[in-house]
């Protein structure tokens, strides 16, 4: 024995499969239309204060003076780690010598500005509105990435010559 309210109802969910008759649901906001979700260029921004606020602050402590502590595994190895040489590095990038940057630390001078171009690429697409969707990496090139890290504080921390003396963080 079928009931009104039985009718109702299965004639309500089979509106409501075929998308006819059944509620209309309000339409979703297109990104960038929410008023509530934060600028797209929020990110980009605050990412880039924050490493112009420490590459300011390196500038202004300026690491080539005695007062900055040693690297760890300088003071406890007593050998050249992938990041020995970086507040220099930094330092001199921040005043315009990118040769005494790479004196310090060649990868980094190297690294550091392809990585500001890749956030200021990433800024001035989202002060447009366009997202920037930056490539997958693939795991073969972090890989190499990685050797070739291992292989340059290898190589920095051998006497091999003036190779080996270039790559280290300080002359001898």
């Amino acid at each position: 024995m079928t009931t009104e309210l039985d009718r109702t109802s299965s004639t309500a969910s089979a509106a409501d499969a075929t998308g006819v008759g059944g509620p209309v649901s309000p339409p979703q906001p297109v990104h960038g239309d929410d008023h509530s979700a934060p600028p797209v260029w929020r990110r980009a921004g605050l990412i880039g204060g924050a490493a112009a606020l420490g590459a300011a602050a390196i500038a202004l402590v300026d690491p080539r003076d005695s007062g900055v502590p040693m690297c760890w595994s300088q003071g406890v190895f007593g050998i050249d780690c992938p990041l020995c040489g970086g507040l220099r590095c930094v330092s001199s990038l921040v005043r315009g010598d990118l040769a005494a940057a790479a004196d310090h630390n060649v990868v980094l001078a190297v690294a550091l500005p392809a990585i500001a171009v890749a956030w200021a690429v990433w800024m001035v697409s989202a002060l447009r509105g366009r997202p920037l969707r930056f490539p997958t990496v693939p795991r073969w090139l972090w890989t190499i990435a990685a050797v070739a890290v291992v292989a340059f504080t290898v190589v920095r921390n051998l006497d091999l010559g003036p190779v080996a003396l270039y790559l280290a963080a300080e002359r001898g």
